[in-house]
Order: C-alpha cells, then structure tokens, then sequence
C-alpha cells in the first residue's frame, strides 16, 4: 500500500484523477459540486475509460444551486450514447428527507492490478482540480482496506432515495433556477416564480429513476402484484407485510421500527384526495372498505423512485 499527501501547489490533483482514469476498469466519483470546467479537465481520460469499456458513475450534488447546468447536459448527453457511464444528482437538503448538506470529494478507481481512493477538498471543478489550494489523501492498494472503507461510504450515498438520474426536462427547469441564484441568491431565494420552479423541479425528481426504489414504489409494486391475483384494492395489513418482505429479501436500508408510519405516511400523500403539497396523485382509498387502496392512472404508469 502507498500513501500520498498532496496539495496542488505540489502537484495538481486532476493530473492523478486523468491518469487513473485512463487507466480504471471502474470509477466512482461522488462530489458535491460539478463544473464544466472540471469536465474539460477530464474529457479525454473519461471518453479514453469509456471506450475501453470501462464504467463511470459520476453522483454530483445540487445544494446551493453550484453544480453548472452545462457539466449536466454534457454528461446527460454522453449517457445516452454510453451506457457504462452513469450519472446521478443528489437532491438539494430541503429535497433529500435527511435535510443534510451533501458534501464529499470521494474518488475511486479500480484497476486489473490496484485499487486507488482519492478523499479530500476537491470537487470536480477546473479551480478543484488544477489551481485552487486543495488537499487531498491518496491511496493505492493490491488489497483494498482504505479503499473498502471508503467504497462504503461512496455506497452509503448511491443507495438512497436522494439520488436521481436527471434528464433534459428536469434540466431545463433547474437552467432557470441556477441562472436566478447566479445573479443574486437572496433575492432568487425569496422570488416566488423561482420558488414554483424550484416546486415543479423537486416534484419531477419524483418521476426519475434513482438507484434504489422508494417507500412509494415499493407500494405500487406490491398493490400491482396482488392486482395480479385478481384483486381490485389490497389491504393495508397486507402491504405492511409485502412492502417488509420485499425490504427484507433486497436487504434495503430503511429505520424498520418505525417502517409501517412510513408506508402509511407515503399512502396518505400521495393518495387522490389528499391535501399534501408534495401530493402526486398515485394512490385511491376504498369508499366500501376500510383501509384498502388501488392505484390512480398515474399510480399504474409510475416509473420513477
């Protein structure tokens, strides 16, 4: 194993980043913020990763409004061209239910022979990569230790709810909001017609795939197959007890002891009569029976998380 503290003012960072990933079978990259500078920085090594057939998953967040809507579009882009690059965003804090800041720099590489975990102040900007006074930890491992331990963390962040894949749609909408809060952030935060952007925006985010599913994809996916059996609305007990098993047998990360609040939370949302500002209209309760439920048309053509 080998060890290396380093600033850029010693060596730029992106330098290691290009050569790993020219070289990578595999790259995860989490980040809280993404420029289409740094995407310049990296353009060739990513496309040279890419046609080797290696894969790329690129989780880049979205507080503060930083993240630039061109480094979006480019990877949205390359995406639908190269499947073995994924890219997700990370919901902004009032969007990701923990109300946490999303915050890494975590970089990491597999090769046929190491592995290699970069962690420290760098985003993937060209000022994070090149020029601003970063410090950053790398590590090179035939036996991954460090490296596990940071895989972990890297997957504590992909599967969860909070991640989507976006597209040019969802783009389109946060294009205004992040030109808003580039000419002035107070005055965009107290905007109302920013705020009804920022709304439909959260509310689309709801409808793009993630990486695993949510509380309520679980539902549609139980209720879908009860209908199967010949059922028109399914019991409330019996989706406690399908949406646990599922849960259970796909070994997801949910706080169980309160799970059934949760389940019932996500059904009184989102059901058709319901008040909620988050309401999307998936859920109908039975008039004749208590405690029963069936899909809305929506509910049935649901594809998101």
């Amino acid at each position: 194993m080998a060890i290396q503290i380093l600033s850029n003012l010693n060596y730029p960072i992106g330098n290691i980043i290009n050569q790993e990933l020219q070289n990578a079978q595999s790259a995860r990259i989490a980040i809280a913020f993404l420029k289409y500078s740094g995407i310049r920085v990296i353009e060739k090594s990513l496309n040279q990763c890419l046609k080797n057939n290696g894969s790329v998953e690129i989780i880049a967040g979205l507080d503060f409004k930083t993240t630039d809507p061109q480094s979006m579009h480019f990877l949205i882009q390359l995406q639908k061209s190269t499947p073995n690059l994924k890219f997700y965003c990370y919901g902004d804090k009032e969007a990701n239910k923990t109300n946490i800041v999303f915050h890494p720099k975590i970089y990491l590489f597999q090769g046929k022979k190491e592995s290699t975990g970069i962690v420290g102040s760098t985003n993937l900007t060209g000022g994070g990569l090149m020029t601003n006074f970063e410090a950053n930890v790398i590590f090179k491992e035939s036996k991954p230790l460090y490296f596990s331990q940071l895989e972990a963390i890297y997957n504590s962040v992909k599967f969860t709810d909070s991640v989507f894949s976006p597209d040019n749609e969802y783009l389109a909408g946060y294009s205004d909001v992040y030109k808003a809060f580039l000419q002035n952030e107070e005055k965009a935060s107290n905007d109302k017609g920013v705020r009804e952007v920022i709304e439909q925006i959260q509310k689309r985010e709801q409808f793009l795939p993630g990486t695993v599913p949510s509380i309520k994809s679980l539902i549609i996916q139980v209720i879908k197959n009860e209908q199967q059996k010949g059922l028109g609305f399914v019991a409330l007990q019996t989706i406690y007890e399908e949406v646990e098993r599922i849960v259970a047998e796909k070994k997801l990360s949910y706080k169980m002891d309160t799970f059934r609040n949760s389940i019932r939370g996500e059904l009184n949302k989102h059901e058709a009569n319901s008040n909620h500002p988050d309401n999307i209209n998936l859920f109908i309760r039975s008039s004749e029976q208590k405690g029963y439920y069936s899909l809305t048309d929506k509910g049935k053509v649901y594809e998101g998380r």
